[in-house]
């Protein structure tokens, strides 16, 4: 009985140091460091498929996706520039279009604008990304968002933009982040635990088979786990599975082919 009892003391003892090591492994990021990967983020575009998959099985199209890597000078500094378009297909029918610009090498971001069409209507939303805070540019003509101000416990990394930030650290076997994000008028800025929790491989969009870090986040709402597959070359996602929000079904993000006219 006693044997029995300091087994059980002993495994609940390495489990404890376990949780604790794997707790002091996790890194923390802060707006301004320098990003490990900094130099994979190239110029080009990336286009994606966007669909949703019901517990039957039925798949919806939701929108073609397109980000679009730039890097560019503006008053004398290297600056990383990310355009992103929505294509959206169905009844509720809408083009968005975002524009972040960064300081180049650590993501620290500086500007973030949102346009979204939709019934013939566009409202523009311009957001300024400040050390305490994030305001609205009142400088940008058109600007729903003039007057805006959202504070911010610490500097935050545009969530508009994770896949890039993503591409940009040191994936590796047990790698776990503590990132501070912002989605510029939405939630307000929080912390976010992206772990990598394995290796796969996927088909890539030409047929080949592409070795994989998969990482898992859950946004902070337990049992949401959405699951990302990065290419282990470049880190660019391939596939990312996330349950949409009523727990009824996937929302799936998928590489497509580049087209001619893509950098």
């Amino acid at each position: 009985m006693r044997l029995s009892l300091r087994r059980a003391w002993l495994a609940g003892a390495i489990a404890a140091f376990c949780g604790l090591d794997a707790l002091a492994a996790t890194t923390t990021l802060n707006v301004g460091e320098p990003l490990a990967r900094a130099e994979l983020l190239k110029p080009g575009v990336h286009r994606y498929l966007r669909y949703t998959v019901a517990p039957d099985g039925q798949r919806s199209t939701k929108d073609i996706w397109v980000r679009e890597v730039r890097f560019e000078n503006a008053d004398g500094k290297r600056q990383l520039r990310i355009v992103q378009r929505w294509d959206a297909v169905g009844e509720k029918a809408y083009v968005r279009k975002q524009d972040s610009r960064f300081e180049a090498g650590t993501m620290r971001p500086l500007t973030h604008t949102n346009e979204t069409t939709r019934d013939g209507k566009t409202e523009l939303a311009g957001y300024r990304f400040l050390a305490d805070k994030v305001v609205g540019m009142d400088e940008l003509a058109g600007n729903a968002k003039r007057g805006f101000s959202a504070a911010s416990p610490e500097p935050a990394y545009n969530f508009e933009t994770d896949l890039e930030f993503l591409q940009s650290l040191p994936l590796a076997p047990d790698y776990a982040a503590s990132i501070p994000f912002y989605d510029p008028g939405l939630a307000p800025p929080a912390r976010y635990l992206f772990k990598v929790v394995g290796e796969d491989r996927l088909t890539g969009p030409d047929g080949r088979s592409i070795d994989c870090w998969l990482v898992t986040t859950d946004y902070n709402r337990p049992g949401y786990v959405s699951r990302f597959w990065f290419a282990k070359a470049n880190q660019v996602l391939i596939r990312q599975e996330s349950p949409l929000a009523d727990g009824g079904g996937l929302l799936v993000k998928t590489l497509l082919p580049p087209e001619a006219a893509d950098r």
